[in-house]
């Protein structure tokens, strides 16, 4: 896959904010994502398995952002 297209792509992913979740307030799968942003109509599947990789890490990424957010948090209670 060119990689300014993935680039691009990817930041294109970033700049609507936080992933999309399901009722249970969990990042979608890879593959949900992909359908969310209509990416399955633009990309071949190969490309489609490597923007899956990225939105796993996307996701992961996100995951550890909010834990942090919410230690940062409970430290800052804990101080007050």
């Amino acid at each position: 896959m060119n990689i300014y297209k993935k680039q691009d792509i990817v930041s294109f992913i970033r700049r609507q904010g936080r992933l999309p979740t399901d009722q249970f307030g969990q990042i979608l799968p890879a593959g949900d994502l992909l359908l969310w942003f209509e990416l399955d109509k633009c990309l071949t599947r190969l490309e489609q398995e490597i923007i899956k990789k990225e939105l796993a890490a996307m996701a992961e990424a996100q995951d550890a952002l909010e834990k942090l957010r919410i230690i940062e948090r409970s430290r800052t209670n804990l101080s007050s």
